[in-house]
């Protein structure tokens, strides 16, 4: 019956926001939404490719991105402020939409959220291994009740994929040394968003796994010499000053500093918008996590388990006995591994300096990983949820207004968690019983 209804309630919150999805679109027009949500970027950067204007000193230039998204908004009536929504993506991205230009907006963004819809699809049938099956409806309950995740696809962002590359990092990372080039590749997608790898580029150097690396750091050059072969060596620098200049101009030409959904923004929501006040928060977060990483590693304990926590006190009843001998039989799906790339994911999230509410969509990792240690820890589906809920809460996002900023208090204090669950003794191997994980 409960299974049941979680069904029931699955399809009915699919529905729900695909009756908003397509509400939001029909009140614009398919046409205008197009043009007027954050794909208009991407289709920019297409044009700016097929039109000529690949050199870098082309591609960032200002007045020459104006001038193209003006033809392409010509006849629609609509007009961004300051004239423009920028291209703010490498070259490489703008080589990736290519075929965009080719396509009408219609089509062309049915393509391609068609596509960020397939890969959060992928992304959460292979974060089900880490769930028992009566969790699973809570996390795809869960999941598309993400605010960000529908802004995403609203919007016509490249989140999804973000989460795609986390999700099969950590799976290759799973796998083990056999699978160090798969680990390589996942990580090297995040160059769509470089502000989200200094966490997961850090865990790699933590663990010296240097493969992975110099997998990562070959496919990156080959990615460079790529992107500089269109658009030229100095590219870097030119989309550095592109970047530069925007910050120098907040809430305009689309950058919007203060409802940012991170540590950065929330500084600037309290009115202590502070450079180095921000880079000491940003090192501290970062050490944090180092050091979560270093005791979930160090902090062994042959103590017996506690039920709830991983461990038992005293005597077990029945049913925890046999939850325990199972967990023996088959192992721990929620790890070291998983609680350390949540952290990693979630630290990524905060310390970003460029990051916007759709961005967060690769929190979805991080609440599969929480709610499958709950699970796994046996917590009641009520707890549970809750704990899905402290993080998904989407409620709490109200873009642009005071209570935005709960949401990332919300984080950080999901954060703390997870370095308090890294940090708590761990069971070591009992050599007096061979079975044990």
């Amino acid at each position: 019956m409960k299974a049941r209804l979680l069904t029931y309630s699955l399809f009915a919150l699919i529905f729900v926001l695909a009756y908003l999805y397509g509400s939001v679109i029909a009140s614009r027009g398919l046409h205008n939404h197009v043009l007027v949500a954050d794909y208009t970027g991407f289709l920019l950067g297409s044009a700016l490719l097929a039109e000529g204007h690949a050199p870098a000193s082309e591609l960032y230039n200002i007045p020459i991105q104006t001038t193209v998204q003006q033809q392409l908004l010509a006849g629609s009536g609509i007009h961004f402020p300051d004239g423009l929504l920028p291209f703010v993506n490498p070259p490489y991205v703008a080589m990736l939409a290519t075929p965009l230009y080719y396509l009408s907006p219609e089509p062309g963004f049915i393509l391609w959220d068609g596509l960020q819809l397939a890969a959060l699809l992928l992304s959460l049938w292979l974060l089900g291994v880490m769930l028992p099956p009566q969790h699973r409806y809570l996390f795809w309950l869960g999941a598309f009740a993400f605010l960000p995740l529908y802004q995403s696809l609203v919007q016509g962002q490249i989140s999804p994929t973000l989460l795609l590359a986390i999700v099969l990092l950590w799976r290759s990372l799973r796998v083990g040394p056999s699978a160090d080039g798969w680990a390589a590749a996942s990580l090297a997608i995040l160059l769509l968003k470089p502000q989200l790898l200094p966490p997961f580029l850090l865990y790699l150097l933590y663990r010296r796994n240097w493969r992975v690396l110099s997998g990562f750091t070959a496919i990156s050059a080959a990615v460079y010499l790529l992107a500089a072969l269109v658009s030229g060596w100095d590219w870097p620098f030119r989309y550095l000053d592109l970047l530069n200049w925007l910050g120098s101009h907040p809430g305009r030409y689309g950058s919007r500093p203060d409802v940012m959904l991170n540590l950065r923004g929330l500084l600037i929501r309290i009115g202590a918008d502070s450079t180095p006040l921000l880079l000491a928060l940003t090192a501290l977060t970062l050490v944090a996590l180092v050091y979560g990483w270093w005791r979930n590693d160090h902090a062994y304990t042959h103590s017996p388990l506690r039920f709830g926590m991983g461990r038992l006190d005293g005597q077990p009843t029945d049913e925890e006995g046999s939850i325990i001998d199972e967990v023996w039989r088959k192992g721990e799906r929620v790890g070291n591994l998983e609680l350390q790339l949540a952290a990693a994911t979630i630290a990524a999230a905060l310390t970003s300096f460029y990051l916007y509410t759709h961005d967060l969509t690769v929190l979805i990792f991080s609440g599969a990983a929480l709610l499958g240690w709950a699970a796994q820890a046996g917590w009641p589906a009520w707890s549970s949820a809750a704990l899905l809920l402290s993080l998904f809460a989407p409620l709490l996002i109200l873009e642009g207004q005071p209570f935005d900023a709960l949401f990332v208090l919300t984080v950080v204090a999901v954060f703390m968690a997870l370095l308090y669950l890294l940090v708590q003794p761990r069971v070591a191997p009992n050599p007096n019983r061979p079975d044990t994980p």
